[in-house]
């Protein structure tokens, strides 16, 4: 009884390190190569559900500068000029205003984000956006996968 339970854990062991061996294996081979030089970020038009727009014309912009090898972490900018509108965050999504400011409606609270300041958001909530003028963040998601998502839904 007691071999069994010593290869059991053994191998509980040595899985967990072989998986861990394996991710670093992808990470190194499947992140990008570190940067050289400076390079220019131009941003995109972004389309959105046109029912999410309350107001205005907000023009969406935006652009991802960087990817996890995994694919469930990324970044990126977004801009977008005066408009109301509703965003449904399907992963975690945590911003940083570097121009403007942005008055929101989140999770029964109403509060306003300026230049140097950060929210969160969670997976499946959304927000109402009241943007005054224009707007620049940097945006950073991170999906946990569905399991995860889940979990989180129950607990809270």
């Amino acid at each position: 009884m007691k071999r069994t339970i010593k290869a059991a854990i053994l191998g509980g062991i040595a899985s967990i390190f072989l998986f861990k061996a394996y991710e670093a294996i992808c990470h190194t081979y499947q992140t990008p190569a570190p940067s050289t030089e400076a390079t220019q970020l131009h941003l995109k038009p972004l389309g959105v559900d046109p029912t999410w727009i309350k107001s205005g014309t907000p023009n969406f912009r935006a652009n991802e500068f960087f990817k996890s090898a995994d694919g469930k972490t990324s970044s990126g900018i977004f801009e977008c000029d005066a408009s109301t509108f509703e965003w449904h965050y399907f992963v975690d999504e945590a911003v940083y205003i570097l121009e403007g400011s942005v008055t929101l409606e989140y999770q029964g609270n109403e509060f306003t984000l300026k230049e140097g300041e950060t929210a969160l958001f969670r997976a499946g909530t959304s927000a109402i956006w009241h943007v005054p003028s224009h707007l620049r963040k940097s945006w950073t998601m991170y999906d946990a996968g569905k399991p995860a998502r889940g979990l989180a839904k129950i607990l809270q």
